[in-house]
């Protein structure tokens, strides 16, 4: 009788914990996914592995308490402090991250940002070349890392921030370059991913000084726009041909149009950062098409941000871009039809992309590259292969726009001391962070001497483009007499960090 009399309570205890497990699963099912996450990547649809020990969920009431008033920018992206990221991630999955970092697998981890903590996030390295390049290193796992907080936790955002990148600061001996080019696009008054440092440990193992990026997807045009527009991140393509032989592939990334079949444009709408259907594409090919043709330009650009975009984007000399045959890293912005570029990875500006052959002379006296007209910015391709930037270069009013935000960067940012100062600030905060950090690229005397160069590199290209702009010295790098050109043979561009130079 007393064995019957356990066994009825043990069925009357069951049904009463898997009551209650629904009740609560339940209770979740119907709590609202915040602003920030409404829209879904189609890129992340394709790309992102699901976690498999984990079921989707929806965040709590408490969660959703947490998460409210500041937003992410007044506080992750406080510029006056260096934050703490603390990664926590199960032993063996850290262990399988290390050991196979270009697979980008999304493991479940907890983040505490500034102590503050969110559970179920997905984590992953990120990267290509700069991927590849760590992994290649033998004596650096440095890895840079991805944060989707709302992949596991549906809806799930740190104050409305949906996605959050890492940077390692690879090819980087300042720990700036990304910094100050988002600044300097910022005060030019072009919209930039917002950027502060933060000292990242992973499972209480410190692994040094890292920059937060804010990701250009939903949170971003939450800021900039309302909420409102695509987003798309055009990058060329690379198959392998019947020969065997590595072939490169445009397909959109150059912004050139094509035709009218949103088919013919893969490198633009594969890479959607944000739902997109056909009626959003089509406009995207509507405005294209329009550019191409040189038709009603202003009706399908926001046409002071691009010329904002390019006085900026050609001053900082940036050729890991659209600027060359490299053809990546900007996105591509679509409200009511018109067209803007976002800038994106600049750790290889201030001319310090050798990669291409014609600028790999540059290394030993980069006087010639300092002296870029900044009329003519393109490096291996013509002006006609760069649609976005031909407009300027061929229309005497938009051209005399840029040079007037141009001469605009340069007199409000750059020679009023301005720019300068900033580093001297940064270099002042970030130095005890660079003295010990555990995994850096680059030494303290590196840091400290790249920070110089970064300084006198601003110095002498400023001084080169208030030339071109006064009109003694040409603006179209093919017209120029080297006589004219500022001498910068004393400045090592190199000493700032590179590719080649880890």
């Amino acid at each position: 009788m007393k064995k019957l009399l356990c066994m009825i309570a043990a069925i009357l205890f069951l049904a009463l914990v898997s009551s209650a497990m629904i009740g609560c699963s339940q209770t979740a099912d119907t709590t609202s996914p915040e602003k920030a996450a409404e829209r879904t990547s189609e890129k992340e649809d394709k790309e992102d592995k699901e976690p498999s020990d984990k079921e989707d969920k929806e965040p709590s009431e408490k969660e959703d308490e947490r998460l409210s008033g500041k937003s992410y920018a007044e506080l992750l992206f406080d510029p006056s402090v260096v934050h703490t990221v603390d990664v926590t991630i199960s032993d063996a999955d850290w262990t399988d991250l290390k050991a196979n970092p270009l697979g980008k697998t999304k493991y479940i981890a907890s983040v505490f940002i500034d102590g503050e903590s969110l559970e179920n996030v997905s984590f992953s390295t990120k990267g290509d070349t700069s991927l590849k390049q760590v992994v290649e290193d033998t004596e650096s796992d440095r890895y840079s890392f991805k944060i989707n907080f709302g992949k596991i936790i549906k809806g799930q955002t740190y104050h409305g921030l949906n996605k959050l990148h890492l940077n390692s600061c690879y090819a980087d001996a300042t720990y700036m370059k990304d910094y100050i080019s988002y600044e300097i696009f910022r005060r030019t008054g072009v919209a930039a991913p917002l950027i502060s440092y933060v000292w990242l440990s992973v499972n209480g193992e410190p692994r040094g000084l890292y920059t937060a990026i804010e990701d250009v997807s939903e949170a971003f045009l939450d800021r900039t726009a309302d909420g409102k527009g695509m987003l798309y991140k055009p990058e060329k393509s690379k198959y392998t041909n019947i020969y065997g032989e590595e072939v490169e592939s445009d397909q959109g990334a150059s912004l050139l149009y094509i035709d009218d079949n949103i088919s013919s444009y893969p490198n633009i709408f594969d890479n959607a950062e944000t739902k997109a259907d056909d009626e959003d594409k089509l406009r995207v090919v509507s405005a294209l098409k329009a550019l191409s043709e040189g038709t009603d330009v202003s009706g399908v650009l926001y046409a002071d941000e691009v010329i904002r975009y390019f006085a900026a984007h050609n001053f900082l000399m940036n050729f890991d871009s659209y600027n060359s045959s490299m053809l990546h890293n900007y996105y591509l912005y679509e409200g009511d039809g018109k067209l803007a570029m976002v800038p994106w990875d600049y750790n290889m500006a201030f001319g310090c992309f050798s990669d291409l052959p014609g600028l790999a002379k540059y290394v030993i006296d980069p006087t010639p590259l300092i002296n870029m007209g900044i009329d003519s910015p393109l490096v291996e391709v013509q002006a006609e292969e760069r649609p976005m930037w031909r407009w300027i270069a061929e229309d005497d009013s938009a051209r005399q726009l840029y040079h007037t935000a141009v001469d605009s960067l340069l007199s409000d940012h750059i020679e009023s001391g301005e720019c300068e100062e900033l580093i001297n600030a940064l270099q002042e905060k970030l130095l005890p962070y660079v003295e010990k950090d555990p995994t850096a690229f680059y030494s303290v005397e590196e840091f400290n001497t790249g920070v110089q160069a970064m300084k006198q590199f601003l110095k002498l290209r400023a001084a080169s483009v208030r030339a071109q702009l006064a009109g003694t010295l040409s603006a179209d790098t093919g017209s120029q007499n080297p006589e004219d050109w500022v001498d910068a043979s004393g400045l090592n561009l190199f000493l700032m960090g590179g590719q080649d130079m880890q």
